[in-house]
């Protein structure tokens, strides 16, 4: 595959995972309780500028702390964590992504074999997580 094709699907597969948290992470304890108190925050006119996303980003760590480690995330989803963080490409380091591509590429017939995974969908989520 072509490193340009490997880009666009990137960027699809990134909209797709920025469409969906917002629906996995509603069903968090951290969300429900980084939500509530944003709400009250608005009503009470004292977010001091700060957007969601901002707000989101502190909450979530300082809940996790909290709790001791608490998820973010439903434990379902914890191997999704990592798709979150990987979805953003640097494409300025090129030294060793080809070979790293062709690595993946190898160890996807064996994840395909073991897991049942078919098609592009699941293809680009485990080069996402692999790479």
């Amino acid at each position: 595959m072509k490193p340009q094709l490997l880009s666009i699907a990137a960027g699809f597969v990134t909209i797709g995972l920025l469409s969906t948290p917002s629906a996995l992470a509603a069903k968090s304890p951290a969300m429900q309780a980084c939500s509530a108190q944003w709400a009250d925050m608005k009503k009470a006119g004292k977010t001091e500028g700060q957007t969601w996303p901002q707000f989101w980003s502190q909450c979530s760590k300082d809940y996790a702390a909290k709790n001791e480690g608490g998820a973010t995330e439903p434990e379902k989803t914890t191997k999704s964590s990592k798709k979150a963080t990987t979805a953003a490409v640097d494409e300025s380091d090129s030294t060793g992504s080809g070979q790293q591509k062709k690595d993946c590429d190898a160890k996807w017939g064996s994840y395909k074999a073991k897991s049942g995974a078919h098609g592009w969908h699941d293809y680009f989520q485990f080069m996402a997580k692999c790479m």
